[in-house]
């Protein structure tokens, strides 16, 4: 037998012996790796783009990846969605849905009165208004996203065309989550509005309320809109996010983490908090 034979066989001895000492398998490098526990994450969408050019630029210009929901068929949709685009901002699709209050839906509505091959065109042709969309949130919605046959439908065309939906949740009894989740769509609820009222404690309270909702779930959904006090309060205090351990991330990143993730923990949902 060789030095070098000699030498392997007495290291392989060795090895076997100290593993026996301890009584186990070999311990691998990998089995003591711990997974890191990702920061709490927070997504903040604004709504209501598209029909004001000045506070849609604003929008725009908010820092880090804020996602921007735009109406379709509307005057600036477009020029934002690029610009939008052009800073680093995800894009969807802000579908206006029926409502109970009766409320004037706009270009592109969506009711319960149309047949499905109506109903999927229309929505087809509001995602194909908008360049870069990425994802589509129900804009009002309160009476159409409580009908089953309806939000199937809605779900259909995403599932066909690759999209997430994000459920606005203006009624308590929303079936679109649901049903999205059923389908396998990427998929998550709004957490908080923040701007039902635009005094400065009413937006600090709610801001306040997303982040606690982050640290305690592990993630939230806050929605704005476009209203410049809403848009000079978030200029301020999004980048205080970092500094408290929240990561702002856009709605496809979240729903991408949260499908190699476990499952966030059931939420005791709240009565829908936005009046039509």
């Amino acid at each position: 037998m060789s030095l070098i034979s000699i030498i392997c066989h007495h290291l392989l001895l060795l090895g076997l012996a100290a593993v026996a000492c301890l009584g186990a398998t070999p311990i691998v490098a990998a089995d003591l790796a711990t997974e890191e526990e990702p920061q709490p994450a927070l997504v903040v969408i604004i709504d209501d783009l598209g029909d004001n050019l000045h506070k849609g630029l604003a929008a725009v210009h908010l820092p880090g990846p804020v996602t921007l929901a735009i109406m379709p068929h509307t005057p600036f949709g477009t020029r934002l969605a690029y610009e939008g685009n052009r800073a680093g901002k995800e894009i969807i699709l802000h579908a206006p849905m029926e409502n109970h209050a009766g409320l004037r839906l706009g270009p592109g509505g969506l009711t319960s009165e149309m047949d499905e091959q109506t109903f999927k065109q229309t929505l087809q042709s509001n995602i194909a208004s908008i360049p870069f969309v990425a994802g589509v949130n129900n804009h009002m919605g309160s009476a159409l996203t409580e009908l089953e046959e309806p939000m199937q439908w809605t779900m259909d065309v995403l599932e066909q065309q690759g999209l997430y939906f994000i459920d606005s949740r203006t009624t308590a009894k929303t079936k679109a989550y649901t049903l999205a989740q059923a389908q396998h769509i990427a998929s998550q609820s709004r957490d908080v509005f923040l701007d039902n009222s635009i005094a400065p404690e009413a937006l600090a309270k709610q801001f306040q309320k997303a982040i606690e909702t982050a640290q305690e779930e592990g993630s939230a959904i806050l929605i704005g809109h476009t209203y410049p006090a809403s848009i000079a309060f978030l200029r301020k205090h999004l980048p205080q996010l970092d500094a408290l351990g929240i990561r702002l991330v856009s709605a496809s990143a979240l729903l991408y983490e949260m499908d190699n993730r476990r499952p966030r923990p059931a939420q005791i949902k709240q009565l829908a908090e936005k009046t039509e």
